[in-house]
């Protein structure tokens, strides 16, 4: 681990003694993958608490963690959790100008909230969905009034409207093997080469945790992030052909 990283294991640390010493659950903010990695990665530290990764949804990016009592036998309702949906919509109708992931979100950090505060973002037609520690709800709710040059309503929402808002891409192919880098190739339309120099750039997250082995098979049922071309499902070997090579299918977030 880099200073950065051991700082932040450090904190996770804080957190978990103050977990273990007062009885209580203890959170932290949303964490991104790196610093998800970090935890996964040193899950022994931790074992005097319960611990639980959370971000809202079923496949979700930006997770907390909640260090929790011994007592605490069950995951906790998500109701339960110091965070909560949004729902941000645009109020002008047919005239609305269509807005990315990256409007919605700079429109959201450019009110001053740290980045920690705010987990995924899911963008619909006209509207999206977005994750944040609950203290924070109340001020986005009164103060996040327009998204680029969209007049928007900032609402409360059900955690089952996250779910209903996934759509997906199936992607269907063949490989020689279920090696990630293969895997990674298919995915992003490019040569082995290039997929190579993803993991090795430290770009892959395999359930949350860096992936940098060209070796590694992947489940099916695993999540796989890879920045700056999005995450998908593995959803196994569908069939095998003639030749050898393995028919797989894939669910890419839309």
């Amino acid at each position: 681990m880099d200073k950065e990283e051991q700082l932040f294991f450090h904190h996770l640390q804080d957190l978990a003694d103050a977990c273990y010493s007062r009885d209580i659950p203890v959170y932290t903010d949303f964490l991104n993958l790196n610093e998800q990695t970090v935890f996964l990665s040193n899950l022994s530290a931790f074992s005097h608490v319960r611990t639980v990764l959370d971000g809202g949804y079923e496949g979700a990016e930006r997770k907390i963690v909640c260090f929790l009592p011994a007592y605490e036998k069950a995951h906790p309702p998500r109701e339960k959790l110091p965070f909560c949906p949004l729902r941000i919509r645009s109020s002008a109708g047919k005239f609305s100008v269509p807005c990315t992931h990256r409007d919605y979100l700079g429109a959201v950090l450019n009110l001053g909230i740290e980045r920690g505060k705010i987990g995924d973002l899911l963008v619909e037609d006209r509207q999206a969905y977005l994750l944040c520690m609950t203290a924070m709800a109340d001020f986005l709710m009164e103060n996040l009034t327009s998204v680029k040059r969209n007049p928007v309503s900032c609402v409360p929402a059900e955690f089952a409207d996250l779910e209903g808002s996934l759509t997906f891409t199936e992607m269907t192919g063949t490989l020689a093997s279920l090696r990630m880098d293969s895997l990674l190739a298919f995915f992003m339309k490019s040569s082995r080469s290039s997929s190579v120099s993803v993991l090795d750039g430290e770009r892959v997250f395999l359930n949350g945790r860096l992936c940098t082995s060209h070796l590694a098979e992947p489940k099916k049922g695993d999540l796989i992030s890879v920045r700056g071309f999005g995450k998908f499902i593995f959803d196994g070997v569908v069939s095998s052909t003639k030749k050898g090579r393995l028919l797989i299918k894939i669910r890419k977030y839309s």
